[in-house]
């Protein structure tokens, strides 16, 4: 959760083997850059585009992004920057899937990001300029503290985009009508899963639950979520519980007792014994270490 990346190194594993592998945020700050071939990553992307206008490949569809817009999607879809105008710059936020998730975003927002589809924010502010320079400030500093603000901001600011108005570029609509079995060949039912265990990971749900979404054998779902997302549907439904526990834990003084309940586990005693094992560190002993850094 704290330690970020500042650049995206391309991998030559197709976009079913990178889906579990970027467990970190990162923020990039630099002109626009064109690409010559496609890539692909875990994240999901955000990108600000400040004084320039920037023309994209994505899942063989080509888009134009206007100057002075902010752009959501989910990596895992090959994408390409292929031109841009103007003499501004970017700034690209990457997210962590699993923290992502663990926002409780809108339903439909989510299954748009996890069907492909590139989300336009139609409400850019003159204070996103400003803010995106103070969390590369903020960052460069490498508090513990603002760099939990920092997640805490971005994710406001991901859910303001959420409630107010956003377009698409009817990627998923254009998917849909030619007939293709997935977006990313392969991924259509963790994709599945996926807006299953975000919308009632905080909820009892079983492997059950999860797999029947799908309408495929339990055991071929759990195979095949293993292989896309190189962890468990049990460890990955933790993971989810495990960020929204850490984000309660530094946004708000709830007894851990709480903490446990509205994350979703099913006990204190089981809370505290993922907590310690994942972290390596009690509740308490987390939520002290961030209060410390002040």
């Amino acid at each position: 959760m704290l330690n970020w990346i500042n650049r995206i190194i391309p991998r030559e594993s197709g976009p079913l083997e990178v889906q579990g592998e970027d467990a970190k945020f990162g923020f990039q700050k630099h002109t626009p850059q064109i690409m010559e071939h496609s890539h692909w990553h875990g994240h999901i992307e955000i990108n600000y585009l400040f004084g320039c206008s920037a023309s994209y490949l994505i899942n063989g569809n080509h888009i134009e992004v206007p100057e002075g817009k902010m752009i959501l999607f989910w990596a895992s879809i090959p994408h390409q920057m292929t031109d841009y105008q103007g003499d501004g710059y970017m700034v690209n936020l990457y997210l962590p899937l699993q923290a992502f998730l663990s926002w409780k975003l809108p339903h439909r927002f989510i299954e748009l990001l996890l069907y492909g589809e590139v989300l336009v924010s139609e409400s850019l502010y003159e204070s996103d300029r400003l803010v995106t320079d103070i969390w590369e400030n903020d960052l460069n500093k490498d508090d513990p503290q603002l760099t939990v603000q920092v997640i805490s901001e971005i994710r406001s600011r991901i859910n303001r985009m959420a409630i107010e108005n956003f377009t698409t570029f009817d990627l998923v609509e254009s998917h849909c009508k030619s007939k293709k079995s997935s977006i990313v060949s392969g991924i259509s039912h963790v994709q599945t899963m996926l807006s299953y265990i975000a919308e009632n990971y905080d909820e009892k749900i079983t492997i059950e639950h999860v797999t029947g979404a799908t309408g495929l054998h339990k055991n071929y779902a759990m195979k095949l979520f293993n292989r896309v997302m190189k962890i468990s549907i049990k460890q990955y439904v933790n993971q989810l519980r495990l960020q929204h526990a850490q984000a309660l834990l530094v946004d708000t003084e709830e007894p851990v007792v709480n903490v446990a309940n509205i994350a979703g586990f099913g006990s204190v005693s089981r809370f505290y014994d993922i907590f310690q094992k994942e972290l390596h560190m009690s509740p308490l002993e987390f939520r002290s270490s961030i209060i410390k850094t002040n």
